[in-house]
């Protein structure tokens, strides 16, 4: 038992979930991973990333989307309820979204093939799965 995390985004209404990354949703197990949910988080603060050289932003990618806003990582003890309320609408889950924005770099997407590979079970795995063939 413990507590169970998800980053959310209070401004955008967004989340994502440990779980879709790899990741276990207790705070040390985000934490001390230092990959997965943390490496999705930072796609999405990356500001001042421009595809080739072109310093037009693009709405195609989710790289910087959350720069400036409100985001915090939530535990399902937490008095506000937020780590509940985003089961539910507004609140959307971003997750498989960022995970496929990130899995583009050969590098992170040959690693967690690697593991997919090892872990077929997890319904994550199996669609990324479907992302490479």
């Amino acid at each position: 038992m413990g507590q169970y995390f998800k980053v959310v985004n209070k401004t955008k209404k967004e989340y994502l979930s440990p779980y879709t990354f790899g990741n276990g949703a207790k705070m040390w197990e985000i934490v001390a991973s230092g990959k997965g949910v943390l490496q999705g988080l930072g796609l999405l603060l990356a500001e001042g990333h421009y595809i080739d050289g072109d310093e037009t932003p693009t709405h195609k990618s989710l790289i910087g989307r959350w720069v400036g806003d409100s985001i915090t990582m939530v535990g399902d003890y937490a008095k506000s309820e937020l780590y509940h309320k985003c089961e539910k609408s507004p609140y959307k889950d971003i997750s498989m979204d960022v995970a496929r924005e990130l899995y583009k770099d050969s590098w992170i997407g040959n690693q967690k093939r690697k593991y997919c590979e090892i872990i077929l079970l997890r319904r994550w795995c199996l669609e990324l799965r479907s992302f490479y063939l």
